[in-house]
């Protein structure tokens, strides 16, 4: 079977499998109509255009549902503050129901159809799902990126700090579904950093393009040995060998700095993090429950690096 016939097997499987050849999704609604008021639902406001740009929806298509919408009470429109000639859409009060009905019957779709499975072939499950989309989704743009347009600093800035918790919080959030007790975390951790920051011994990598921050590593020191932190990237720069280079620039600066070891902390459901750990040396030493700084269990990990 090519890649295509491939590829093709798995949209018939998908499709069955959340029965999208009905003609409506979920509560009645078809797939559009659902995209549609999760999308508005997602931002403060969007205009047709903008909902035309994602969806890759037709704008007659469009403007018969939006229509619908507006008798139903389900939208508002409102006189865009950037474009005179076009209105902001944003969900009313009827609207954001709907989205907490839809969101609650997908939710229980995918538990629906996920509860054969055991806690093991669900983290697998989601893994490889998010590398489906980190591989779907990089833009044309992106494509040709290459390390050589990604500029690297190593001299904390003003807004740095606030970038790290930020992003870091939303980056988790999204992939593993860590909340507020993290997120909470996060900052003390990023205040401790700044707390002991000398650039003789501790490091960042902040990693810039078209002069915004897209990626971080940080060098913290501990006495003789260094702790890894805070090594994460936007998903859109993935791929292009960023991560190698900043584990081999981290490398670089434990040796020149006479480190005798190093370690980091992670979790059981970081594959593709662990995997880069043990390509650059680092071991697994210690497994260690959470059941509260992640807002729910995890199995935490201790990776080490002997120089």
């Amino acid at each position: 079977m090519t890649n295509t016939q491939q590829i093709r097997a798995f949209n018939r499987f998908y499709t069955n499998f959340l029965g999208l050849v009905d003609h409506h999704y979920l509560n009645q609604l078809s797939l559009s109509e659902s995209r549609i008021i999760y999308e508005l639902g997602q931002t403060e406001s969007l205009s047709a255009a903008q909902l035309v740009t994602i969806l890759k929806i037709d704008k007659g298509y469009l403007s018969r549902i939006l229509k619908k919408f507006e008798k139903k009470d389900w939208i508002k429109k409102s006189p865009s503050l950037t474009d005179k000639r076009a209105q902001d859409l944003k969900l009313s009060t009827k609207g954001l129901a709907v989205l907490q009905m839809l969101t609650e019957q997908s939710e229980q779709q995918i538990k629906n159809h996920t509860q054969h499975l055991n806690k093991n072939n669900k983290k697998e499950l989601v893994y490889h799902l998010g590398e489906v989309q980190r591989i779907l989704k990089v833009a044309p743009t992106t494509k040709q990126l290459s390390l050589q347009d990604i500029q690297i600093r190593t001299e904390l800035q003003v807004g740095d700090l606030p970038f790290v918790i930020q992003s870091h919080s939303d980056l988790y959030e999204k992939e593993y579904n860590y909340g507020k007790t993290f997120n909470y975390y996060v900052i003390k951790g990023v205040a401790e950093f700044f707390e002991v920051y000398t650039p003789e011994k501790s490091r960042i990598w902040v990693c810039e393009h078209e002069g915004k921050r897209i990626g971080f590593l940080s060098l913290m020191e501990r006495g003789e040995a260094a702790q890894l932190r805070y090594f994460f990237m936007n998903e859109n720069y993935r791929g292009i060998g960023l991560g190698n280079h900043l584990m081999q620039l981290f490398i670089d600066f434990l040796k020149e700095k006479n480190y005798k070891s190093c370690y980091l902390w992670t979790t059981t459901e970081q594959l593709a993090a662990a995997s880069l750990y043990k390509k650059f040396g680092f071991e697994w030493v210690e497994d260690m429950p959470s059941e509260t700084t992640f807002d729910r269990p995890v199995i935490e990990q201790k990776y080490e690096l002997i120089l």
